[in-house]
């Protein structure tokens, strides 16, 4: 089965298939760690998360192999240094996650909103199909930004702002479509006008991280903590 389509040079094409057959890695695999580099919030016995001050939660996605998605990493960096509760995962648990989401949000709380969803290439696909099959169980997504994904994606109801940094593809195959129901905003940025921007470098460049991580701060509202002091006034 083809999983991955991407427009590379023989130099990528080799060095995808060696890391391919190094790795044994696939779109159905479940072998990898389900958290990768950026840790999780420990939980504080309040059930706080301990570092997290702002609502909210941030799902990252990574593609191939954990090993051309570095700026993910970074990413989620920056989200945890602002106070966000931000993970980054293998694009291959997107359905697990999204299945902890929907079974959190049938508990008063069980879900902090808004609910920001990243990738890049098929962390990319899993951002857009994660929103989606979210929003159409009725779970609201706020905004969702993919890194150029290798297929088309759609984007329905329930779903906020869209952003897909992008290299076209032959017909455009690689963009994010509306689907029924969609009526946030959908941008498909063509990141080719940008010299030396390609596929593994797109989630890297430094001025979109950062206006990324400001985008997100500005969504979520700072997380005030219930004390006895500020409790008995």
């Amino acid at each position: 089965m083809v999983f991955w389509k991407l427009n590379a040079g023989a130099p990528y094409a080799a060095m995808l298939a060696a890391l391919i057959a190094v790795s044994g890695c696939n779109s159905s695999s479940s072998t990898s760690t389900a958290v990768l580099e950026v840790e999780p919030h420990r939980s504080a016995e309040n059930g706080i998360k301990i570092g997290v001050t702002r609502t909210g939660e941030i799902h990252l996605f990574r593609g191939l192999a954990n090993v051309f998605s570095d700026g993910i990493n970074v990413i989620g960096e920056r989200m945890q240094r602002n106070g966000m509760d931000a993970r980054v995962y293998n694009h291959s648990h997107w359905r697990s996650v999204t299945d902890d989401i929907i079974a959190r949000s049938k508990r008063l709380g069980g879900v902090s909103y808004p609910i920001v969803i990243i990738g890049h290439s098929l962390g990319g696909n899993a951002s857009v199909q994660m929103a989606k099959y979210l929003g159409d169980r009725g779970i609201k997504v706020a905004k969702v930004v993919s890194f150029d994904p290798t297929i088309t994606t759609y984007v329905g109801k329930n779903i906020g702002n869209v952003r897909n940094y992008y290299i076209p593809k032959k017909d455009n195959e690689n963009a994010v479509q509306k689907a029924k129901g969609y009526t946030g905003k959908l941008e498909n940025i063509d990141m080719t006008v940008r010299e030396g921007v390609d596929h593994f470098n797109v989630e890297k460049l430094p001025d979109i991280q950062i206006k990324l991580v400001k985008e997100t701060l500005a969504l979520t509202k700072r997380i005030r903590i219930e004390t006895p002091e500020n409790t008995n006034h």
